[in-house]
């Protein structure tokens, strides 16, 4: 029993940090997650940035919280990307 559980904790720590960097983590804003991902070595665009960050109702893509963010609501807006200020 105790074998079970230190595998199963073990496995869920492994797959945890499989790739940290990539997509949205808890309770991360919108805009923080846009920012981190932007930033980082595998230089994305900005499409891709909002396909990691972006949360879904459903299946359906909810508009960026970008209120604050005037360069991330241009960047968005020449993407055709909704968002709400």
């Amino acid at each position: 029993m105790i074998k079970k559980i230190i595998l199963s904790g073990f496995t869920l720590l492994l797959l945890g940090g499989c790739n940290p960097e990539m997509g949205r983590l808890p309770l991360e804003s919108d805009v923080g997650c846009l920012r981190k991902e932007l930033s980082s070595d595998m230089h994305l665009s900005f499409q891709t940035a909002t396909n990691f960050c972006q949360k879904s109702d459903h299946g359906v893509p909810l508009p960026l919280n970008l209120k604050g963010a005037l360069d991330l609501q241009v960047q968005a807006e020449q993407a055709n990307i909704a968002y709400i200020n």
